[in-house]
């Protein structure tokens, strides 16, 4: 009998044996878990980053590309440039070599967002800019097309001179309709998170076209 007990295992060492192995195993899944959870979360924050990066590319493509063009109104000499806190208006250049060149009407803004969520998304709206137009009218009925999704707050900001005299300095608005600002830089929140601000100087130049003037309706190099 004592030699038949020794070449076996009694119940205790059995339990014993179940219940260590039982408690590896679960540490190995927790582990195992844990590290799936952190692979998703690395994933996320890079498609985060990727998302925002084409955002910001969008943004820095168009505002670049930024014309003088002027309204055909005959009563006031007006750019096509408006900016608001939430929202920017412009006429955009685009190269030819890129899809779409041209000029076209262009806007960023701040939509509400899609379903019950409470956050806010930043929207693009293109559409070729009409010979006569007086106004941003016409974009108005062009689609919008998601940049960023999940923005809790945004905002644009302008800087420049009303004139030749005045000094330049950063405002939450432009509507100055005889000057372009020579910088725009975009503000974004993401729930309580800072998105990195991004600052795009208008690549405007003497070629592009003039502007008027406070004293006359002649056109002008710009300076």
């Amino acid at each position: 009998m004592s030699r038949s007990r020794s070449g076996g295992f009694t119940l205790l060492e059995t339990v014993i044996a179940v219940t260590l192995l039982a408690m590896m195993l679960g540490l190995l899944f927790a582990g195992l878990r844990t590290g799936v959870r952190a692979w998703d979360a690395g994933t996320d924050r890079g498609d985060r980053a990727d998302q925002l990066l084409l955002t910001y590319s969008f943004v820095r493509k168009e505002l670049s590309a930024a014309f003088p063009w002027r309204f055909k109104d005959p009563l006031a000499v007006r750019l096509a440039f408006n900016g608001e806190r939430e929202r920017v208006r412009f006429v955009s250049m685009r190269p030819a070599e890129l899809g779409g060149g041209g000029l076209a009407f262009v806007s960023f803004e701040k939509a509400s967002a899609k379903g019950a969520e409470r956050a806010g998304r930043l929207v693009m709206r293109r559409s070729p800019a009409l010979s006569d137009a007086k106004d941003f009218e016409a974009i108005e009925a062009s689609e919008p097309f998601t940049l960023a999704e999940g923005v809790t707050d945004l905002r644009f900001e302008y800087f420049g001179a009303e004139n030749d005299t005045a000094k330049p300095a950063w405002t939450d608005s432009w509507d100055f309709p005889l000057r372009m600002p020579t910088h725009v830089r975009l503000v974004m929140k993401s729930g309580e998170t800072a998105l990195p601000e991004v600052v795009v100087a208008l690549g405007i130049g003497e070629e592009a076209g003039c502007y008027e003037t406070n004293f006359q309706r002649n056109c002008v190099p710009r300076r």
